[in-house]
C-alpha cells in the first residue's frame, strides 16, 4: 500500500534522473552542482507545466493518448535556449505532434515494458 502511494514520486524521480539529465553533472564545484540541480528542476517543472496545458482529444481513437514527456523536455529545452529575435516556436503544438497511445496491459502480462540497462563503457574504449 505504501509503495502504491509513492508511485508518483518514484516516477518523478526517474524523470528527473534520466529524462531531464541528472545522472551526470558537468560542474566540479559543489555550488555549481547545486546550481545545475536547481536548473534541471526548473526545467522539469516547466515541462510538466507546459504538458499539463496540452489538450489531447480522445474521440474516435482505439487507445487513449498521452504526452511523450521525453520529447516535451527536449522541446522545452530548445525553447528556453533559443536566443533568436524571430518568432518563438509554439511549444504546445510541437509537444502535441509527439503524443503516445496508452496501451492497456493484457491479462496475464507481467510487465508493461522490458527495459534494457546499458553497461558502463570505459573512457579508454571510446578513445581507441
Amino acid at each position: 500500500l505504501l509503495y502504491k502511494m509513492r508511485w508518483g514520486i518514484e516516477t518523478s524521480f526517474r524523470a528527473l534522473k534520466y529524462t531531464v539529465g541528472l545522472t551526470n553533472f558537468h560542474a566540479k564545484k559543489q555550488k555549481s552542482i547545486v546550481q545545475e540541480i536547481f536548473a534541471r528542476m526548473i526545467m522539469y517543472n516547466f515541462a510538466e507545466m507546459i504538458t499539463s496545458h496540452v489538450v489531447i482529444s480522445q474521440m474516435n481513437k482505439q487507445h487513449p493518448y498521452q504526452v511523450n514527456f521525453t520529447v516535451a523536455v527536449h522541446v522545452c529545452r530548445h525553447f528556453l535556449r533559443s536566443r533568436d529575435n524571430g518568432p518563438l516556436p509554439d511549444v504546445e503544438a510541437l509537444i502535441y505532434k509527439n503524443i503516445l497511445p496508452i496501451r492497456p496491459v493484457r491479462p496475464g502480462q507481467k510487465s508493461t515494458r522490458k527495459i534494457r540497462y546499458k553497461s558502463a563503457v570505459s573512457f579508454v574504449y571510446r578513445v581507441a
